[in-house]
């Protein structure tokens, strides 16, 4: 198997999309982004990050597991506390094909600023003597190169997220029927997002952040330029994966033609949310800028209709 660096702009879709295109499954990343069953919303107040985390998605591998799912595909998973048993895992397996990694994106030399996230994936494609070589996002640069040291410490991290030294590959030959896989997905995601299992998912998330966000006044400005970064651009709550949801939904559509118009009607709502997100984030770094708590006031009130959106769109899409 080779591996072909996968561009995208999600770490789990880029990991996972490599992998898949070593099996000879290429797929656009928003396709598979919603076979991955990934669409959600979650605040936690996590004291690694300084004005908690809003993660716009499902947990860290679920999107991997439900997408080789859907695909018909077998997802191998290891993981191990040994430093010593998870290099020389990682070095036997990439003598046959790309590997995935959950690690914690802090200890990667090539990122700027980056908190402590142990949520983090990246795609290992081979080894030059101790370096790893590796596929990140394209905000990362794609191709990277991590020093033995630097990659066994990312993957060894604990905390909120972390998985013990998690490797992952993938194997098989990918279902033919994407419309029946499609579908499939659609509904699992809706029916999810509509049953959240506590107050911080889901649509009560959204408006648990709307209450929070007023309190953010005052707080140091990097740490709201950080969280409007995240949120717009590396898909910690807000727009990004909107947008990549929209997408899918436009690829659905095609897919399965005889649900087409209340697929798009679900799309439109779902890109009125992205719209939203992107308005926040906007306003977070206004108030990063000059301080005026007005911004997140107005930001606070957008999150009652992108609640209203996000719903729309999931009960209608859980009726197909």
């Amino acid at each position: 198997m080779t591996a072909t660096p996968y561009l995208g702009v999600h770490c789990e879709t880029t990991a996972t999309g490599t992998l898949l295109g070593a099996v000879g499954c290429d797929l656009p990343e928003a396709l598979l982004f919603g076979l991955g069953e990934a669409f959600g919303f979650v605040y936690l107040n996590l004291s690694s990050l300084p004005l908690g985390f809003l993660g716009g998605r499902s947990k860290p591998f679920d999107l991997t597991e439900a997408a080789c799912r859907n695909l018909g595909l077998t997802c191998t998973s290891t993981e191990t506390t040994s430093t010593t048993r998870s290099w020389e895992r990682l070095v036997d397996l990439l003598a046959d094909g790309p590997v995935g990694l959950q690690l914690d994106c802090y200890y990667l030399p090539y990122f700027e600023h980056a908190p402590h996230f142990a949520g983090h994936f990246l795609a290992a494609t081979g080894l030059d003597g101790d370096v790893v070589e590796v596929v990140d996002t394209v905000q990362q640069g794609t191709l990277q190169r991590v020093a033995r040291d630097a990659i066994q410490a990312a993957r060894h991290a604990k905390g909120p997220m972390s998985a013990k030294a998690r490797t992952y590959t993938i194997s098989g030959t990918a279902a033919t029927d994407l419309g029946a896989a499609v579908l499939s997905a659609i509904k699992a995601t809706a029916t999810s997002y509509l049953s959240p299992a506590f107050a911080g998912i889901g649509a009560q998330g959204i408006a648990k952040v709307g209450k929070i966000l007023p309190r953010w006044a005052g707080s140091p400005a990097e740490d709201l330029r950080l969280m409007a970064d995240l949120m717009e651009r590396a898909g910690t709550g807000g727009a990004l994966f909107r947008n990549l949801y929209r997408d899918f939904l436009d690829e659905a559509a095609s897919l399965v033609p005889r649900h087409a118009p209340e697929i798009l009607e679900a799309r439109d709502h779902i890109a009125t949310s992205a719209q939203g997100w992107t308005r926040i984030a906007d306003l977070i770094e206004r108030c990063a800028d000059d301080g005026d708590a007005a911004h997140l006031i107005e930001a606070a009130a957008l999150c009652g209709p992108i609640a209203e959106a996000e719903v729309a769109a999931m009960r209608i899409l859980a009726d197909l």
